[in-house]
């Protein structure tokens, strides 16, 4: 065996000539697995002969006939693999339409249109586990009739499918073979047995159990399936935490306890099925926009309530709005601040990208803006210096939030604010480059004129600007600056020569107003040089 293919072909083979257990299979698959790990992994036909579970001339048998076998066409037509995705749940039938219509144009102006799947893959529709997952049960089973007795050979059916005799037009089941006695130690594939069109869902239910029981750290959880999708390219098709077992994420007791759960049965119900994000019920919508949606929804594990954002559908067309968003999925889940929204988890499952992030029972501050109007002068300044904390956090961390507003603070019952939406943070620039721009991002009303203009090397005066709008708007009840566009916004700021906002609407002491002057100065260099002094600021506030 000299590649990769020929090791999944021959584990394929070995498997349906039944020469070799699958129990034999997956130790000689794990030894490769850990042997690749050292560097020096070897072919799977030599750990198959040496363990003695394969013959040398058995070998060579399947040697002489990988030539003729890999020009045998048994590939999956590229419908077929759009067919299986979308019957799996995993990609919309437009998403495939898309790539479908990019390979022809690709193909139209001379260039190689790469598979389907690998397509689908690259535009961010699925995982290439996903894929793989999906092509690898395509393997013909026999099915029986229990009305007429027909048999015939075919593919498992799509998820959630089934098919009917056309004599009698009764359900076809798989015929079940007879297991050999496993011994001790034998892997159990029971869950495997059940039936492949149901075990993607089975892998699931158990994988968000794990989560949100954080019984597995993350990186043993994709360790787990990408083993699960390796092994899948040799014809097996083994239990997520079964995997999860071996490779000692989780103990026996805890595999027994997951195992009771029967799954099989949870995943067979209609309200796991109707599920947009496997192991989570959602309840209201409580915030949409043109990027993404907010829901509440409940764990069903046990973890209790969490908020879910869910990217667009539109928008997951787009591969710039995909990587924003798993660009803020990554930080939320890094970052561990108090006055921070901390991240749990996130993915895509289904069709959709999704965010899973702590709850916070209350509101956000935009939306007791606009009901309550204007905050007294003590919780505004105590609400502000909390969100200066995060941002402190946010700076020494070495990033910058860029879209401080009170649409993207939490208010709670108690008080306690946490930041949130980082999607358009960025690394602190180290220095600006001349006669360079960057991309304008972030919300016009609270922009600062640097941020505005596109200058590169922006830093965290931009965020203390902005900051100091927010408290302005706490104070007065409505933005300093109303325009229908960014433009019209920077002309409001700089062209008609208002240095700063209107101030006099603010009522507060002057020690106030002089903070404000400060912190929405149009000088960058003349505001304050870091959060660190504006907290300082707001703690003498406090204390006078």
């Amino acid at each position: 065996m000299k590649t990769p293919e020929d090791d999944f072909y021959l584990g394929r083979i070995v498997l349906e000539r039944k020469l070799v257990t699958r129990e034999a299979l997956l130790e000689c698959l794990f030894q490769m697995s850990q042997e690749r790990k050292s560097g020096m992994p070897r072919p799977l036909g030599v750990l198959l002969v040496s363990r003695g579970v394969l013959t040398q001339e058995e070998l060579n048998e399947i040697l002489a006939a990988r030539v003729s076998a890999a020009g045998a066409g048994s590939a999956l037509t590229e419908a077929e693999v759009g067919r299986l995705l979308v019957a799996a749940g995993l990609i919309t039938r437009e998403n495939v339409e898309e790539c479908v219509h990019l390979q022809e144009e690709m193909r139209r102006s001379g260039k190689a249109a790469p598979p389907l799947g690998e397509l689908v893959v690259h535009r961010g529709y699925v995982t290439d586990g996903q894929v793989r997952r999906v092509l690898a049960y395509q393997r013909k089973v026999v099915f029986t009739c229990a009305g007429c007795s027909v048999r015939i050979a075919a593919a498992p059916p799509p998820p959630g499918s089934r098919y009917r005799c056309k004599k009698c037009g009764g359900i076809l089941a798989p015929v079940e073979t007879p297991a050999p006695s496993p011994s001790a130690n034998a892997l159990s594939l029971r869950e495997g047995e059940r039936g492949e069109d149901t075990q993607i869902e089975i892998d699931r239910a158990a994988a968000a159990y794990l989560k949100q029981k954080n019984l597995v750290r993350r990186d043993q959880l994709r360790e787990g399936q990408r083993l699960q999708m390796e092994f899948a390219r040799y014809g097996l098709v083994v239990p997520l935490v079964e995997l999860l077992r071996r490779t000692g994420a989780i103990s026996l007791p805890q595999q027994q306890e997951i195992d009771a759960r029967d799954f099989g049965k949870m995943v067979r119900d209609a309200e796991w099925k109707s599920q947009a994000i496997p192991g989570y019920r959602l309840l209201t919508r409580v915030a949409a926009g043109g990027f993404a949606s907010i829901w509440t929804a409940e764990a069903l594990f046990g973890s209790g309530k969490v908020a879910i954002k869910m990217l667009h559908a539109e928008r997951a067309k787009d591969p710039r709005s995909v990587a924003r968003f798993e660009w803020e999925a990554m930080l939320v889940r890094r970052f561990n601040c108090p006055q921070i929204v901390r991240g749990i988890d996130h993915g895509f499952e289904r069709g959709a990208h999704f965010l899973i992030m702590e709850y916070v029972e209350g509101r956000s501050l935009g939306q007791a803006l606009s009901e309550i109007g204007a905050f007294p002068l003590r919780d505004a300044l105590q609400i502000t210096r909390q969100v200066a904390e995060a941002l402190r956090y946010l700076h020494a961390a070495g990033y910058l939030h860029r879209d401080v507003k009170p649409d993207n603070v939490l208010l709670d019952g108690a008080g306690n604010v946490k930041l949130c939406d980082l999607g358009f943070a960025v690394p602190i620039p180290r220095h600006a480059e001349a006669g360079k721009t960057s991309t304008v991002v972030g919300t016009a009303g609270y922009m600062a004129p640097e941020a505005m203009k596109g200058d590169s090397g922006v830093k965290v005066g931009a965020d203390i600007y902005s900051l100091g709008i927010h408290l302005y708007a706490l104070l007065t009840g409505h933005e300093p600056y109303s325009g229908a566009s960014s433009q019209e916004v920077v002309t409001d700021q700089i062209e008609s020569g208002m240095p700063v906002p209107n101030l006099m609407v603010v009522n507060a002491p002057l020690a106030v107003i002089q903070l404000l002057k400060k912190m929405m100065h149009p000088d960058p260099n003349r505001r304050f040089g870091s959060v660190a002094e504006v907290i300082l600021a707001l703690d003498r506030l406090a204390a006078t």
